[in-house]
Protein backbone atom coordinates (compact mmCIF):
# COMPACT_ATOMS: atom_id res chain seq x y z
CA UNK A 1 0.00 0.00 0.00
CA UNK A 2 1.00 3.80 -0.73
CA UNK A 3 0.51 6.60 1.64
CA UNK A 4 0.93 10.06 1.07
CA UNK A 5 1.96 11.69 4.14
CA UNK A 6 2.39 15.38 4.46
CA UNK A 7 5.46 16.81 6.16
CA UNK A 8 5.91 20.01 7.97
CA UNK A 9 6.52 23.15 6.10
CA UNK A 10 7.98 25.17 9.12
CA UNK A 11 7.16 24.12 12.50
CA UNK A 12 8.19 20.87 12.95
CA UNK A 13 5.40 20.24 15.70
CA UNK A 14 3.00 20.33 12.61
CA UNK A 15 3.23 16.29 12.09
CA UNK A 16 0.43 14.26 12.89
CA UNK A 17 0.55 11.23 15.07
CA UNK A 18 -1.07 9.01 11.73
CA UNK A 19 2.18 10.92 9.87
CA UNK A 20 4.85 9.47 12.19
CA UNK A 21 3.37 5.78 12.34
CA UNK A 22 3.58 5.72 8.31
CA UNK A 23 7.00 7.09 8.13
CA UNK A 24 7.90 4.75 10.97
CA UNK A 25 6.27 1.79 9.62
CA UNK A 26 7.38 2.02 6.04
CA UNK A 27 9.64 -0.16 4.24
CA UNK A 28 10.01 1.84 0.87
CA UNK A 29 9.78 6.04 1.78
CA UNK A 30 9.87 7.87 -1.66
CA UNK A 31 11.12 11.22 -1.75
CA UNK A 32 11.74 14.63 -3.17
CA UNK A 33 14.94 14.71 -1.51
CA UNK A 34 16.33 11.77 0.67
CA UNK A 35 18.44 13.69 3.04
CA UNK A 36 15.98 15.94 3.98
CA UNK A 37 13.58 13.11 4.58
CA UNK A 38 16.60 11.52 6.62
CA UNK A 39 16.63 14.38 8.67
CA UNK A 40 13.20 14.77 9.40
CA UNK A 41 13.18 11.15 10.86
CA UNK A 42 16.29 11.87 12.40
CA UNK A 43 14.33 14.81 14.52
CA UNK A 44 11.78 12.25 15.64
CA UNK A 45 13.81 8.65 16.23
CA UNK A 46 12.70 6.91 13.60
CA UNK A 47 15.09 4.28 12.55
CA UNK A 48 16.61 4.91 8.29
CA UNK A 49 16.58 0.61 8.25
CA UNK A 50 14.22 1.61 5.15
CA UNK A 51 14.59 1.72 1.42
CA UNK A 52 14.88 5.30 0.38
CA UNK A 53 14.08 6.37 -3.47
CA UNK A 54 14.22 10.03 -4.48
CA UNK A 55 11.47 10.82 -6.63
CA UNK A 56 11.32 14.52 -7.66
CA UNK A 57 9.92 16.28 -10.58
CA UNK A 58 13.14 15.99 -12.93
CA UNK A 59 12.45 12.03 -12.67
CA UNK A 60 9.46 11.17 -11.80
CA UNK A 61 8.21 9.62 -14.97
CA UNK A 62 11.68 7.33 -14.77
CA UNK A 63 10.87 6.24 -11.25
CA UNK A 64 7.43 5.34 -11.86
CA UNK A 65 8.00 3.05 -15.17
CA UNK A 66 10.36 1.16 -13.33
CA UNK A 67 8.16 0.47 -10.52
CA UNK A 68 6.99 -3.13 -9.30
CA UNK A 69 3.02 -3.10 -9.03
CA UNK A 70 3.65 -6.30 -6.66
CA UNK A 71 5.78 -4.55 -4.49
CA UNK A 72 3.82 -1.28 -3.87
CA UNK A 73 0.90 -3.56 -2.99
CA UNK A 74 2.64 -6.01 -0.45
CA UNK A 75 5.12 -3.37 1.19
CA UNK A 76 4.32 -0.37 3.08
CA UNK A 77 5.40 2.58 0.92
CA UNK A 78 5.32 6.19 1.76
CA UNK A 79 5.84 9.17 -0.66
CA UNK A 80 6.78 12.77 1.18
CA UNK A 81 7.56 16.13 -0.69
CA UNK A 82 9.97 17.76 1.08
CA UNK A 83 7.51 20.22 2.64
CA UNK A 84 3.68 20.29 3.07
CA UNK A 85 1.06 18.22 0.95
CA UNK A 86 2.16 16.06 -1.91
CA UNK A 87 0.84 16.86 -4.99
CA UNK A 88 0.37 20.48 -4.67
CA UNK A 89 3.25 22.17 -6.49
CA UNK A 90 5.28 19.23 -5.26
CA UNK A 91 5.46 15.72 -7.27
CA UNK A 92 2.72 13.21 -6.15
CA UNK A 93 0.11 13.62 -8.49
CA UNK A 94 1.88 10.97 -11.15
CA UNK A 95 2.13 8.50 -8.57
CA UNK A 96 -1.59 8.39 -7.53
CA UNK A 97 -2.43 8.34 -10.92
CA UNK A 98 -0.28 5.36 -11.23
CA UNK A 99 -1.76 3.66 -8.05
CA UNK A 100 -5.36 4.42 -10.10
CA UNK A 101 -4.61 2.66 -12.85
CA UNK A 102 -2.39 -0.54 -11.83
CA UNK A 103 -5.23 -0.83 -8.79
CA UNK A 104 -3.01 -0.14 -6.29
CA UNK A 105 -4.29 0.62 -2.33
CA UNK A 106 -3.64 4.04 -1.40
CA UNK A 107 -4.59 6.49 0.79
CA UNK A 108 -3.89 10.08 1.71
CA UNK A 109 -3.11 11.62 5.26
CA UNK A 110 -4.51 15.47 5.61
CA UNK A 111 -1.87 17.32 6.82
CA UNK A 112 0.40 20.95 6.90
CA UNK A 113 -0.43 23.22 3.44
CA UNK A 114 0.87 26.90 2.90
CA UNK A 115 -1.65 27.55 0.51
CA UNK A 116 -5.22 26.97 3.11
CA UNK A 117 -2.82 28.15 5.98
CA UNK A 118 -2.75 31.23 3.90
CA UNK A 119 -6.39 31.53 2.91
CA UNK A 120 -7.61 30.98 6.45
CA UNK A 121 -5.22 33.78 7.88
CA UNK A 122 -6.34 36.22 4.96
CA UNK A 123 -9.70 36.89 6.14
CA UNK A 124 -11.04 37.04 2.90
CA UNK A 125 -14.48 35.39 2.56
CA UNK A 126 -15.59 33.13 -0.82
CA UNK A 127 -14.61 30.75 -3.20
CA UNK A 128 -11.27 30.33 -4.45
CA UNK A 129 -8.68 29.22 -6.90
CA UNK A 130 -5.23 27.82 -6.12
CA UNK A 131 -1.99 28.41 -9.31
CA UNK A 132 1.05 27.33 -7.81
CA UNK A 133 3.67 29.41 -9.18
CA UNK A 134 3.44 31.66 -12.34
CA UNK A 135 5.32 31.20 -15.53
CA UNK A 136 8.71 33.04 -14.55
CA UNK A 137 8.98 35.35 -17.36
CA UNK A 138 7.29 36.76 -20.65
CA UNK A 139 4.00 36.81 -22.52
CA UNK A 140 2.89 33.64 -20.90
CA UNK A 141 3.37 35.11 -17.38
CA UNK A 142 1.41 38.09 -17.96
CA UNK A 143 -1.44 36.17 -19.40
CA UNK A 144 -1.88 33.81 -16.98
CA UNK A 145 -1.90 36.91 -13.90
CA UNK A 146 -4.47 39.26 -16.01
CA UNK A 147 -6.18 35.81 -16.62
CA UNK A 148 -6.29 35.37 -12.60
CA UNK A 149 -7.38 39.01 -12.03
CA UNK A 150 -10.46 38.74 -14.24
CA UNK A 151 -12.15 36.40 -12.70
CA UNK A 152 -14.47 36.47 -9.51
CA UNK A 153 -12.58 33.93 -7.24
CA UNK A 154 -10.10 34.49 -4.77
CA UNK A 155 -7.06 33.47 -6.16
CA UNK A 156 -3.91 31.67 -4.03
CA UNK A 157 -0.60 31.43 -5.73
CA UNK A 158 3.14 30.73 -4.84
CA UNK A 159 5.97 32.94 -5.02
CA UNK A 160 9.80 32.38 -4.63
CA UNK A 161 12.05 35.32 -2.06
CA UNK A 162 13.51 36.04 -5.92
CA UNK A 163 10.19 36.95 -7.99
CA UNK A 164 8.19 38.31 -5.21
CA UNK A 165 9.40 41.95 -5.17
CA UNK A 166 8.34 41.43 -9.47
CA UNK A 167 5.23 40.10 -8.63
CA UNK A 168 4.09 42.94 -6.25
CA UNK A 169 5.59 45.48 -9.42
CA UNK A 170 2.92 43.95 -11.75
CA UNK A 171 0.43 43.66 -9.22
CA UNK A 172 0.87 47.11 -8.83
CA UNK A 173 0.40 47.90 -12.41
CA UNK A 174 -2.71 45.84 -13.33
CA UNK A 175 -4.47 46.33 -10.72
CA UNK A 176 -3.28 48.73 -8.17
CA UNK A 177 -6.68 48.77 -6.05
CA UNK A 178 -7.25 44.88 -5.24
CA UNK A 179 -6.50 44.15 -1.97
CA UNK A 180 -3.74 41.42 -1.49
CA UNK A 181 -2.82 39.40 1.58
CA UNK A 182 1.04 38.18 1.77
CA UNK A 183 1.96 35.41 4.30
CA UNK A 184 6.02 35.13 4.32
CA UNK A 185 7.62 31.81 6.29
CA UNK A 186 4.88 30.45 7.16
CA UNK A 187 4.30 28.27 10.73
CA UNK A 188 7.83 29.75 11.38
CA UNK A 189 9.62 31.87 13.85
CA UNK A 190 9.50 34.58 11.02
CA UNK A 191 6.17 34.45 10.27
CA UNK A 192 4.84 37.35 8.54
CA UNK A 193 1.59 38.91 7.31
CA UNK A 194 0.74 41.34 5.02
CA UNK A 195 -2.69 43.19 4.32
CA UNK A 196 -3.07 46.32 1.74
CA UNK A 197 -4.10 47.52 -1.49
CA UNK A 198 -1.64 46.32 -4.22
CA UNK A 199 -0.37 50.04 -4.79
CA UNK A 200 0.49 50.12 -0.49
CA UNK A 201 2.94 47.52 -0.20
CA UNK A 202 6.33 47.76 0.22
CA UNK A 203 8.39 44.87 0.96
CA UNK A 204 11.17 45.21 3.51
CA UNK A 205 12.78 42.01 3.73
CA UNK A 206 12.32 39.50 1.01
CA UNK A 207 13.90 36.39 2.52
CA UNK A 208 11.44 33.51 2.29
CA UNK A 209 9.22 31.72 0.86
CA UNK A 210 6.02 33.73 0.19
CA UNK A 211 1.99 33.04 -0.07
CA UNK A 212 -0.07 35.65 -1.94
CA UNK A 213 -4.12 35.68 -1.42
CA UNK A 214 -5.54 37.88 -4.20
CA UNK A 215 -9.19 39.31 -3.36
CA UNK A 216 -11.72 38.69 -5.79
CA UNK A 217 -12.33 40.69 -8.80
CA UNK A 218 -16.25 41.89 -9.47
CA UNK A 219 -17.53 39.91 -12.07
CA UNK A 220 -17.16 41.31 -15.46
CA UNK A 221 -15.53 44.37 -14.10
CA UNK A 222 -13.78 46.44 -16.64
CA UNK A 223 -9.96 45.98 -16.30
CA UNK A 224 -8.06 48.04 -14.51
CA UNK A 225 -5.47 49.29 -17.54
CA UNK A 226 -5.47 51.31 -20.18
CA UNK A 227 -5.81 51.03 -23.69
CA UNK A 228 -2.15 51.88 -24.77
CA UNK A 229 -1.25 49.71 -21.11
CA UNK A 230 -2.95 47.02 -23.23
CA UNK A 231 -1.17 47.52 -26.43
CA UNK A 232 2.23 48.03 -24.58
CA UNK A 233 1.88 44.07 -23.23
CA UNK A 234 4.30 41.59 -24.71
CA UNK A 235 1.12 39.68 -25.85
CA UNK A 236 -0.07 38.24 -28.85
CA UNK A 237 -2.30 39.55 -31.17
CA UNK A 238 -5.34 37.75 -30.52
CA UNK A 239 -5.29 37.72 -26.41
CA UNK A 240 -4.45 42.06 -26.75
CA UNK A 241 -7.27 42.24 -29.02
CA UNK A 242 -9.89 40.63 -26.37
CA UNK A 243 -8.19 42.31 -23.42
CA UNK A 244 -9.20 45.42 -25.79
CA UNK A 245 -12.57 44.46 -26.48
CA UNK A 246 -13.74 44.37 -22.97
CA UNK A 247 -12.99 48.18 -22.24
CA UNK A 248 -14.29 49.39 -25.51
CA UNK A 249 -17.36 48.81 -27.71
CA UNK A 250 -15.69 46.63 -30.52
CA UNK A 251 -15.08 43.15 -30.85
CA UNK A 252 -12.45 41.02 -30.51
CA UNK A 253 -12.56 40.63 -34.09
CA UNK A 254 -12.74 43.87 -35.45
CA UNK A 255 -9.58 44.98 -33.01
CA UNK A 256 -7.42 42.17 -34.17
CA UNK A 257 -8.46 43.11 -37.96
CA UNK A 258 -7.22 46.99 -37.09
CA UNK A 259 -4.25 45.96 -35.14
CA UNK A 260 -3.17 43.66 -38.20
CA UNK A 261 -3.15 46.61 -40.68
CA UNK A 262 -2.05 49.22 -37.92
Amino acid sequence: MVTFTPTPIGNLKDISQRALEALNDAEIIFCEDTRVTKKLLNLYNISLNKTFISMHSHNEDKIISSLNKDELINKNCVYVSDAGMPGISDPGSKLVKFCQQKNIPYTVIPGANAALTAFVASGFEGEFCFFGFLPHKGKEREEKLLNILENDKISILYESPHRIEKFISELKKFAPERMIFLAKELTKIHETFIKAKAKDIDLQNIKGEWVVVIDKGEKNKKLELSYEDILNLNLPLKEKSKLLSKICDKSPKEIYNQLLNS
